[in-house]
């Protein structure tokens, strides 16, 4: 029988690795707290003390830490349980994993789920909407982190701390109300046939969200499309933009195309949920088929802010009206703010 539900973690917490620093030449590092070092390969301790002061930290033969030198490829920095490291500014709560590939640096930090929770929800959503919508969305950002951690367990990190995965800031990130969301739906995630599944959100569906077999090699009916009728307040619901044909051509060529001379762009597919699919580009006698994704990206998903849009040529512009943020799978979050405003609960 398929079913899909709420399940619950486990009440030993559950970690996850995400990348906070990729390629940097050198880092800023201190340590608010006891602490110990460590060489990750032999898990020998390297340093230890009751507080480590701001120190820069380069890479060579070695890991560089101002006046110590580290002869490891990877260390781990570890405060005592309540303590906090500080690094470029940003304070984060469990270790930090550093590694050395050849002479750069990149930081992992590993640290309980809601510790990282509490520093994603106040990107993700505003502290300042309902409780219920702050639970929806701290149910759905731990059901996506524990899927990525199963999903990439025998890769380097889970995550990373920006769009590709959840935006994540640190403890920096943390506001009290959000906090409470996370505290409140602890171990709550979404299941489907027992199973944690990728719970997309998006901002705004605008309408209709978008089946994930569409996008994605995913094909269950917790990510098919349904009606939304409760993000009507979102200020992303409608939008516009113009491009010079001659930009697209440059944007689309960068992204590995060879189009010249565009002279119409037409859309010739949709999407169940109504949303564009495919497009032609025109170009002289010849014809380009392209993906509305593969458009959005190319020109930027900033500006074309969805794939539900129409377009039209007009002399050398293109112009774009659409509905909607984001691509459209999972959850609503201007939805989910709006059923939390009628009264609806998680």
């Amino acid at each position: 029988m398929e079913t899909t539900a709420f399940g619950a973690l486990e009440k030993t917490p559950l970690k996850v690795r995400v990348l906070i620093l990729n390629d940097a030449k050198e880092l800023k590092l201190a340590v608010h707290s006891s602490y110990k070092i460590m060489d990750s390969a032999t898990n020998r301790e390297l340093l230890s003390g009751k507080w480590l002061s701001q120190r820069t930290m380069s890479a060579d033969s070695s890991l560089h830490l101002r006046e110590y030198a580290f002869d490891a490829e990877k260390i781990i920095v570890m405060p005592h349980k309540d303590g906090k490291i500080f690094m470029n500014g940003k304070y984060f709560r469990g270790d930090l994993v550093i590694s050395k590939r050849e002479k750069n640096l990149y930081v992992i930090n590993i640290l309980d789920i809601d510790d990282y929770l509490r520093g994603v929800l106040y990107h993700e959503v505003s502290p300042e909407w309902p409780i219920e919508a702050l639970k929806a969305q701290a149910i759905v950002a731990r059901t996506f982190a524990l899927y990525q951690s199963t999903a990439n367990k025998t890769k380097d990190y889970d995550l990373t701390s920006d769009t590709f995965s959840q935006m994540y800031g640190g403890l920096a990130s943390e506001r009290v109300k959000t906090n409470l969301a996370v505290s409140l739906t602890k171990g709550k995630v979404l299941t489907y046939n027992y199973k944690v599944f990728p719970a997309y959100y998006h901002a705004t569906c605008a309408g209709s969200t978008e089946d994930a077999a569409v996008l994605w090699n995913i094909d269950i009916p917790p990510l098919k499309g349904v009606r939304c009728n409760f993000c009507n307040d979102s200020p992303h619901l409608k939008w516009d933009a113009v491009f010079d044909l001659k930009d697209i051509e440059k944007k689309l060529n960068d992204s590995s195309f060879n189009i010249k001379d565009i002279t119409d762009i037409n859309i010739v597919s949709y999407t169940p949920s109504g949303r564009e699919n495919m497009l032609i580009i025109k170009s002289g006698e010849e014809e380009f088929r392209i993906s509305a994704k593969q458009l959005r990206q190319a020109l930027g998903s900033t500006i074309i802010r969805s794939t539900n849009f129409s377009v039209k040529v007009d002399k050398d512009s293109a112009i774009f009206k659409g509905l909607g943020w984001g691509h459209g799978v999972g959850m609503c979050q201007w939805g989910a703010y709006g059923m939390a405003k009628m009264g609806y609960k998680v």
